[in-house]
């Protein structure tokens, strides 16, 4: 029996047919914004201006009192809810051997604020304009608290802590490959070239913004949740596993996307915000961000220090690889942040070079500045440029 090896669908030298063309040629593209169901209401973010506070008093009395204003909702009042933060950097260990360490993350900021742009409370308008100018009437008394925005202060011994349990305000780390044995192998080398290598913290720039708009139909008791988004079934798990609602209650749907890049990759606490918005209110809540909220907000990428040693015997032939990182994953510890770092940039560390012998140490460290999530690559940009750098340093 033969089977024929040409690709009927996919494949190499077969053209794949695009889909979407037509439609966003001649500007009928079906983005979140463009759907406004009747009765539909605008959400807008009450955010942190300080990268570390302790959050008092929270009035809310003239915001409410505003045209327009349906609802005004804080931290306190979806803890009292029974709202759940979201999971942090589980299956990932720190140095002795406990669980990965990270301060909860709500869906809004309850008692601390960690950093810059994290939302502290909504308002729900009838208007956009409505519930901007009630979100400026919201009256929040922070305490400022000592904070950490960089890897050398945030590692420096007696810097203030992003939470109690992540001592060193190291969140988790990870070993690959085998220290003793790179050691013997730079102690036989002939050559050994040392690298500081620093890739900077940067923000994913999407022409979309992230956008939400969620309406709960009562007759069925479902809540739909239309919005730009890479991935719609995590965004569903992890709204339901918030707010407490059974996966076949929620469905999410997405329509054309305006650019993620990997940082509409999971769910975000606004995304759970609005969710939640919607069911109190009992009307569609649309949220689209501001640029400006995006800088502060959504996920960041990169920033990473490491430093990098690459052994050599006298024709050239590697004999040990050995990199040590610090990753800045921000205030909170997210899953993809910690796995890009300490996982799957290592998977291609070694890139296409024949080498045997490593000692690779990778560290998640907390500050105060937006959590890192994925971005164009995740991690393994990172882990090649580390790597060419240190060839053409060897050469």
């Amino acid at each position: 029996m033969s089977t024929d090896p040409t690709p009927t669908r996919f494949g190499s030298g077969r053209a794949v047919r695009r889909l979407e063309d037509d439609a966003l040629l001649a500007g009928t593209g079906r983005y979140t914004d463009d759907v406004a169901p009747p009765g539909q209401t605008h959400l807008v973010f009450v955010r942190s201006p300080y990268p570390h506070a302790r959050i008092g008093a929270i009035d809310t009395s003239a915001a409410a009192a505003m045209p327009g204003v349906l609802a005004v909702i804080t931290g306190a009042d979806l803890h009292a809810a029974g709202v759940q933060p979201m999971p942090g950097a589980g299956g990932f260990k720190r140095a002795d051997g406990g669980p990965a360490a990270t301060p909860p993350r709500r869906a809004l900021a309850h008692e601390r604020t960690r950093f810059v742009g994290e939302a502290v409370a909504l308002v729900v308008a009838e208007t956009l304009t409505q519930a901007r100018d009630a979100a400026e009437a919201v009256m929040v008394d922070y305490e400022d608290l000592p904070m950490v925005v960089d890897l050398k202060a945030a590692t420096a011994e007696g810097a203030p802590l992003l939470c109690d349990e992540a001592t060193g305000n190291i969140a988790a780390e990870m070993r690959h490959g085998n220290a003793t044995a790179t050691e013997a192998a730079f102690a036989k080398a002939t050559h050994v070239v040392r690298l500081d290598i620093t890739n900077q913290r940067l923000v994913a720039l999407t022409i979309e913004p992230r956008s939400v708009l969620a309406e709960h139909d009562s007759a069925s008791d479902r809540l739909t949740i239309r919005m730009s988004t890479q991935m719609p079934s995590g965004v569903r798990d992890s709204v339901c596993g918030a707010i407490g609602l059974a996966k076949e209650k929620v469905r999410v749907v997405v329509g054309d996307v305006g650019g993620g890049f990997g940082m509409k990759t999971g769910a975000y606490p606004e995304d759970i915000a609005v969710a939640y918005a919607a069911l109190k209110v009992k009307r569609p809540v649309k949220w689209v961000a501001e640029r400006s909220e995006e800088f502060v907000s959504s996920a960041h990428g990169r920033d990473i220090e490491a430093n990098a040693e690459l052994a050599l015997d006298a024709d050239g032939r590697i004999l040990g690889l050995r990199i040590h990182t610090l990753a800045n994953v921000g205030a909170y510890a997210t899953g993809t942040g910690v796995a890009i770092q300490l996982l799957i940039g290592p998977w291609v560390q070694t890139s296409v070079y024949d080498i045997q012998t490593i000692d690779f140490h990778f560290k998640a460290v907390l500050t105060n500045t937006a959590p890192t999530g994925a971005y164009r690559g995740a991690g393994r940009p990172e882990a090649i440029h580390t790597m060419e750098r240190l060839m053409d340093e060897a050469a």
